[in-house]
C-alpha cells in the first residue's frame, strides 16, 4: 500500500507542468525588438559622445572666419539626429513592454489549449514584413540602385561599380 501511495505522489509530481516566469525570452520577434533597441541605444551614446566633440570644437573656432557657421550646422543637424534616435529608443522601449505583456497572454493561452506557443504563422508573417522594410529600394543617380536600411541597421558596404577601385 506504501508503495501505491509513493507511485501516486511520484506521478503527481512528474504530471505537473511549471509555466515559464518569462516566455517572452524565447520569442524571436522579442529578440529582433531587443536587437534594434540595442542598436538605438548604442548609436544614440554614440551620437551623444559627437555632440560633445562639436561643441569643444565651437568653442575652438576662431571668430570672424565663417567658420562657426559650419560647425553651427554640424550641431544643428547632430542634435536632429539626438532628437531621433531618442525616438527610437522610445519606440523600441514601449515595442518591447508591448510584446513583453503580449507574449505573456499567448502563453497562458497556448498553456489551455488556445493557441500554439510560439506561433510560427505569426513569426513568418513578422519576418516577410521586416525583410521588405529593410530592403526598400531607392534610385540614386549619382550611384545607380543602393539598399536603404531602415531602424537603425547597419548598411552594407559599397562595392566598386564599373571596375573602379577604391
Amino acid at each position: 500500500m506504501k508503495y501505491l501511495y509513493f507511485a501516486l505522489f511520484f506521478v503527481f509530481l512528474t504530471s505537473c507542468e511549471k509555466s515559464d516566469p518569462n516566455p517572452h525570452l524565447s520569442d524571436e520577434i522579442y529578440k529582433d525588438y531587443q536587437s534594434e533597441f540595442d542598436i538605438a541605444k548604442k548609436a544614440l551614446e554614440t551620437t551623444e559622445k559627437e555632440h560633445d566633440k562639436l561643441l569643444v570644437e565651437k568653442s575652438k573656432v576662431v571668430p570672424q572666419t565663417g567658420q562657426i557657421k559650419f560647425v553651427q550646422k554640424k550641431i544643428y543637424d547632430n542634435e536632429r539626429q539626438i532628437e531621433s534616435l531618442k525616438q527610437q529608443v522610445r519606440f523600441f522601449t514601449i515595442k518591447l513592454e508591448l510584446r513583453q505583456a503580449e507574449d505573456k497572454q499567448r502563453y497562458e493561452e497556448s498553456r489551455h489549449g488556445g493557441r500554439p506557443w510560439p506561433d510560427s504563422a505569426e513569426l513568418d508573417s513578422y519576418k516577410s514584413t521586416i525583410k521588405f522594410q529593410r530592403e526598400k529600394i531607392a534610385w540614386d543617380r549619382n550611384k545607380g540602385m543602393k539598399k536603404i536600411v531602415p531602424r537603425g541597421t547597419p548598411a552594407a558596404p559599397a562595392s566598386p561599380e564599373h571596375g573602379e577601385e577604391h
